[in-house]
C-alpha cells in the first residue's frame, strides 16, 4: 500500500511551497499547472497574520510522500502507513 502524506500542522505553514516544489520535481513538471499540493494564503483581518491553507490531492501517493515531508522547514506533514 503507499504511503499517506497528511498536513499535521497547518499552523507552522510559512507558504514556502518548498512541498509543492518537491511534487511537481518528481512529477517532472514545470510550473505549477496541476500540482498536487497546492497552498494558499489567508489573511485573518482580526490580527492582521498570514495564514496559509494547504489542498493534498489524493494522488499524492504515487509519489515519494518521504521526500516531500523531509523537504518542508517547519515539519508541517506526517506520513502514514496503512494497516
Amino acid at each position: 500500500m503507499p504511503k499517506i502524506l497528511k498536513v499535521s500542522f497547518p499552523e507552522k505553514c510559512v507558504g514556502c511551497e518548498m512541498c509543492t516544489l518537491e511534487a511537481q520535481r518528481q512529477l517532472r513538471k514545470i510550473g505549477l499547472d496541476g500540482a498536487l499540493i497546492r497552498v494558499f494564503r489567508n489573511t485573518n483581518s482580526k490580527l492582521g497574520n498570514m495564514e496559509y491553507a494547504l489542498e493534498i490531492d489524493p494522488r499524492i501517493s504515487s509519489l515519494n510522500v518521504d521526500k516531500i515531508q523531509k523537504i518542508c522547514p517547519k515539519g508541517v506533514f506526517e506520513v502514514e502507513e496503512p494497516d
